[in-house]
């Protein structure tokens, strides 16, 4: 698995949004003047009354309510995987596949011109001799369902951290290796301790 090009918006104007509950009048300038101070760690005082709120509501349960203000805070990255992976991923509902490679599309291409990717050297065996009967026109649908599970493709995901909230608490200490890694890169991530209940403020990054 290889996790890249990865961009997190709008985690400070979330960490402000996260007070609206307890406010009686809202003023836009006000808004973005605090996410530019959150942002920017220019005011402690400010800064310090945001994110502890931040961190009292993110340690709410996911079903609460009370951490709904992580589904504000969005994270994109280009994702390479395992079919494997990528059918037990799209189990969850909040997050977005931008695009992706395809199969039904470039499979044929992937083999033929060697750009196909593989985490086991067996995989590329068998599909080579799969590749062969195709050749020899065997039907197309032999090819895309015999394929092994050890093929990569990558995709561009778009997501939240209240989502990887769930993700992590779900598949942390999974068998797969893959999900091993997919938990790292999400360790990785800004205040990621709002997500895995793992650490305090003193993790911030």
């Amino acid at each position: 698995m290889e996790i890249t090009n990865i961009k997190v918006y709008d985690l400070e104007e979330a960490v402000v949004a996260s007070g609206l509950p307890m406010k009686a009048g809202f003023g836009d300038f006000e808004f973005y003047s605090q996410a530019k101070r959150v942002r920017d760690k220019t005011d402690k005082e400010d800064y310090e009354k945001n994110i502890k709120r931040a961190d009292r509501l993110a340690a709410s349960p996911s079903n609460s309510g009370h951490c709904n203000f992580l589904s504000g805070v969005l994270v994109s990255f280009n994702m390479t995987a395992t079919i494997k992976f990528w059918e037990q991923f799209q189990r969850y509902h909040f997050k977005q596949i931008v695009s992706s490679q395809s199969t039904m599309h470039k499979l044929e291409s992937m083999l033929k011109d060697g750009t196909a990717s593989f985490i086991y050297k067996t995989d590329i065996r068998a599909v080579q001799l799969l590749y062969q009967l195709y050749k020899e026109k065997a039907p197309f649908e032999t090819l895309v369902y015999s394929c092994p599970l050890g093929l990569q493709l990558t995709a561009r995901i778009s997501t939240n951290y209240l989502q990887l909230k769930t993700i992590y608490k779900q598949r942390k200490g999974h068998k797969l290796e893959e999900w091993e890694k997919f938990c790292n890169f999400i360790e990785e991530l800004p205040y990621s301790y709002w997500i895995t209940d793992k650490g305090d403020s003193n993790d911030r990054k």
